[in-house]
């Protein structure tokens, strides 16, 4: 991707008399500016980064992204891509534009086009720069980051609702259906009520993603993207109906 310089001008309190005008200095490589470039991350890496946020992020949506030039990762000797904290945000950047805004592909390029320049400014939402989260939380942490009891956490897991990945371990990725189940329960329902619950969300997450199928067999990093998209949607319109009707 070209990148643009911001223009030298000259500052009138920055010339006296006889004196030089002091030139703004120019922007250099890609935005966001402040984050190390240095490629450290492997793929697997930026997964775990950035699925938290963007559950529907895959290997194929990375490499369709790098095709069309919107975050282009460094390559090794041997072709694998290396990604630096600078590419993580960026990325961050062009899925929520995609996801809250619904842009296309050549409207965020023209952003990004501007964010190089400093011609437009977008804060950096990045918190950890260059540091990987937790493989794996304990139990105790769990409980303490999701808001509830170690006695919940152990009755949620005895319902199936959620699972260890390893003996003393769960994934980070757990914790939004913890504190969902703690709000639930604190709402005065029960555990065995909430298990029904979300054996039909998993009913129902299992056949958005079955509709969206022949989105995928389409192939290519666009229809991964669509599939996902899709999937979201249909969960989204299972959650509205359900609001409506404990609303109604």
């Amino acid at each position: 991707m070209p990148q643009a310089a911001r223009r030298t001008a000259a500052s009138p309190s920055a010339a006296g008399a006889g004196g030089d005008a002091r030139p703004v200095e120019p922007l250099s490589g890609t935005w966001p500016h402040a984050l190390s470039h240095e490629p450290m991350l492997r793929v697997s890496d930026v997964l775990q980064l950035v699925q938290p946020q963007f559950p529907t992020l895959t290997p194929s949506k990375l490499r369709f992204l790098d095709s069309h030039g919107l975050v282009t990762p460094e390559r090794t000797a041997s072709g694998y891509r290396q990604y630096s904290p600078a590419d993580v945000e960026r990325l961050r950047f062009v899925l929520r534009q995609q996801r809250d805004h619904y842009r296309p592909l050549t409207v965020i390029r023209e952003q990004l086009d501007a964010l190089d320049s400093g011609r437009l400014h977008e804060p950096v939402t990045l918190t950890e720069i260059g540091e990987a989260p937790d493989d794996y939380l304990t139990a105790t942490a769990v409980a303490e980051r999701g808001g509830v009891t170690p006695e919940v956490l152990g009755a949620l897991e005895e319902a199936g609702i959620v699972a260890r990945t390893v003996p003393d371990g769960f994934e980070p990725a757990v914790l939004p259906t913890v504190v969902a189940a703690g709000a639930y329960l604190d709402a005065g329902g029960d555990v065995r009520g909430l298990r029904t619950l979300v054996l039909a969300a998993r009913r129902e997450a299992d056949r958005a993603q079955a509709a969206a199928a022949p989105l995928r067999r389409k192939g290519g990093g666009e229809a991964e993207a669509a599939a996902g998209d899709f999937g979201e949607a249909a969960i989204a319109a299972f959650s509205a109906v359900v609001r409506h009707q404990v609303g109604g």
